[in-house]
């Protein structure tokens, strides 16, 4: 007998046909907690830093105490006993729980549209109802969850909206599961809109674009696309042929499935006369357009000066184009002229001319990705371009400011990070409520001891980075750079496990975004966990068509630390130095592998390049920068870090009287 909970709307516990009711909000939080992990297991030192962050530790341990009592007692008086806390953990096994939450992803996964689907307006956000205030972590945490839990219902069912084998009743389901979950997703309008015509029912069909039209006009001041506009036309006119019934795959042929992926190079925009004092504005527009393009599954997204030659794609790549851009000088401003073409042929699918300005940034961007979107006859739903392209709140110096600091930490150069900290200390007095502006100062605060060689971590850098990542989550927490912030903040200040929940999250709400996937990888392969680690590096290798030299910087990482000494000199050779700490790394291979002649060479080499960019008070000896090398990186566990030190050591680099942990 399991016990079912019930996690869309208010949480309900039932056992054995008796309701279970639960007085604390705190104790309805763990085991909603708990039952959507699926993991069986989880950490008190997790559950008091997500419910009760506010608090301090004692006080928070003994509140969790509390509510574990309350709960463990509830259910024990319903007859279920398989709730095991213990001094460090709390066990629920899975397979004596039943969710209405697993329920629903594992029958639209498996092809169904369950009625409460169909039934319930946005139900991704009935997910525990009523527990969103009892602590900002918790929060951050459910709101993640529930724009994850969207993302992957509409991932399962948009291939079916378009498979033409499916009964058409069948797909209208899918089609009025998608508009539940996303009112303005036009693809499933106008399929819907179509089933509804063809079955005769014009006035259904009318109703249903009616509602389209109010949806975009009053929450995004739009309205629908041309497509839209043109079958709401020719179902007015009576054009529409009467359904017919849909043919049947043949047998033992399965029916189609999603194509592959479209994949769009981004070149690197030319500058005609574009002064130094302006060209962090193109810099940051190809930065920004990036990183909203790679949040869409629709297309790999490569940087760089070209694609991979098609046989090393294979079969993942349906279509290839290139986005092209000129900025130039005009007057006070910039002007730019943006080409999609096809990249064998050349032929140009959609062409924009447009004015850089800072007060027009976010519709310009959202401008663009849409049209992109329209000439690749991709359909982007508006509120997904709201969710993944809005406009924050900030005001146009404070945002000049925060491109202006961008441009400084993508030339990764030390000697202007104090101007840096002091341009972005300057945009968040003046926007506080800008995310990406906080995001960034953790970054600065959590990364300055490896951007400058020399700089030595402290407790005070820790702490206002882990505040800084907080308060960036709090603003935004569907946002998978702030969750990625938030993890490497917290695992810099030592809290590995509650850092774990941050890296889970980020990779929820973009499972396609291969820095997220790699940057994450790193935190696995520092925690301990070195074959989560290799998952994800595997998929954000996979998601990547054109791995860069900085992907393969944290391949050295993460294949010297699980002991594959080859695979970290190949990764070193495609890095290319690109990290000053590599050649350590490619020593300490080296000298595991035995050729103990090119090891010390290599650290030789590692000595002499940290020694030209030192940063720190104390002169670079030897020993300093030994020091500094290996307090650098938040590793978990004592045995992992004693790796890379024994491994510098045996190439032949000071390491006498280091410790784990001792910095």
């Amino acid at each position: 007998m399991t016990l079912q909970v019930s996690l869309f709307g208010p949480l309900q516990l039932r056992y054995d046909g008796r309701e279970i009711r639960l007085r604390s909000r705190k104790a309805r939080a763990v085991l909603g907690y708990l039952a959507i992990s699926g993991t069986g297991e989880e950490t008190r030192e997790r559950l008091v830093g997500l419910l009760w962050s506010e608090s301090n530790e004692d006080q928070a341990r003994a509140s969790l105490r509390q509510a574990l009592r309350e709960l463990r007692e509830a259910l024990e008086s319903a007859g279920f006993a398989h709730l095991h806390p213990d001094r460090m953990s709390l066990v629920l096994p899975p397979e004596t729980v039943r969710t209405d939450h697993a329920e629903m992803l594992d029958a639209v996964e498996a092809g169904r549209v369950p009625d409460l689907l169909l039934n319930t307006p946005l139900l991704h956000e009935t997910l525990l109802q009523g527990l969103d205030g009892l602590d900002p972590a918790f929060r951050v945490w459910l709101l993640t969850i529930r724009q994850a839990l969207q993302d992957r219902l509409n991932r399962a069912l948009e291939p079916r909206l378009a498979d033409l084998s499916l009964p058409a009743a069948e797909r209208q389901r899918v089609a009025q599961a998608l508009l539940q979950l996303d009112p303005t997703h036009e693809e499933a309008c106008r399929s819907l809109m179509r089933s509804q015509a063809e079955a005769g029912d014009t006035s259904a069909a009318l109703r249903t674009y009616e509602t389209l039209w109010q949806v975009l006009d009053k929450e995004f001041d739009s309205e629908p696309t041309a497509a839209t506009q043109k079958l709401v036309a020719e179902i007015k006119l009576g054009r529409l042929e009467p359904a017919t019934p849909a043919a049947a795959p043949p047998p033992g042929r399965p029916a189609p499935g999603m194509p592959s992926r479209i994949a769009l190079l981004v070149e690197p925009f030319l500058l005609n006369g574009v002064g130094p004092e302006q060209q962090h504005l193109t810099q940051g527009f190809r930065h920004d357009l990036l990183g909203c393009l790679v949040r869409f599954r629709e297309w790999f997204v490569v940087d760089g000066p070209a694609l991979p030659p098609p046989a090393q794609t294979a079969q993942r790549v349906s279509a290839r184009y290139r986005i092209a851009a000129t900025a130039y000088q005009a007057g006070r401003g910039i002007s730019m002229v943006l080409t999609l073409s096809e990249d064998e042929s050349g032929i140009c699918v959609w062409s924009e001319r447009i004015d850089l300005t800072l007060a027009g940034w976010f519709d310009t961007q959202s401008r663009i990705v849409r049209r992109m979107a329209v000439a690749l006859n991709l359909q982007v739903s508006s509120a997904r371009m709201a969710r993944l392209a809005h406009e924050p709140d900030v005001s146009l110096p404070a945002f000049d400011r925060w491109l202006r600091s961008q441009a400084m930490i993508f030339g990764f150069r030390g000697d202007v990070w104090e101007r840096n900290l002091l341009l972005l200390r300057e945009t968040v007095a003046e926007s506080p409520h800008f995310a990406p502006a906080w995001s960034t100062l953790a970054q600065m605060d959590s990364g300055a001891h490896i951007m400058r060689p020399g700089t030595r971590r402290d407790r005070l850098k820790e702490a206002r980075a882990l505040e800084n990542a907080k308060r960036a989550a709090q603003l935004d927490a569907t946002d998978a750079r702030s969750q990625l912030c938030l993890g490497w903040a917290l695992a810099m200040s030592g809290r590995h496990v509650q850092a774990e929940v941050h890296m889970r999250l980020a990779t929820d709400l973009n499972p396609l975004d291969s820095w997220v996937l790699m940057s994450s990888a790193l935190f696995y392969c520092f925690y301990g966990q070195h074959e989560r680690a290799e998952e994800l590096a595997a998929q954000s290798m996979e998601m990547t068509l054109l791995p860069t030299t900085l992907h393969w910087a944290y391949q050295v990482t993460l294949r010297y630390l699980r002991g594959d000494y080859l695979g970290t000199l190949e990764a070193c050779d495609r890095a290319e130095d690109v990290i000053r700490t590599l050649p350590a790394w490619r020593a300490a291979a080296l000298a595991n592998l035995g050729r103990h002649t090119e090891a010390a060479a290599s650290a030789t080499r590692f000595l002499r390049t940290v020694r030209d960019h030192w940063f720190g008070a104390m002169p670079p000896t030897d020993e300093a920068i030994m020091g500094w090398l290996l307090h650098l990186y938040p590793i978990a566990d004592a045995r992992d870090w004693e790796k890379l030190r024994d491994g510098v050591a045996a190439a032949g680099l000071p390491t006498a009287g280091r410790r784990h942990g001792d910095w």
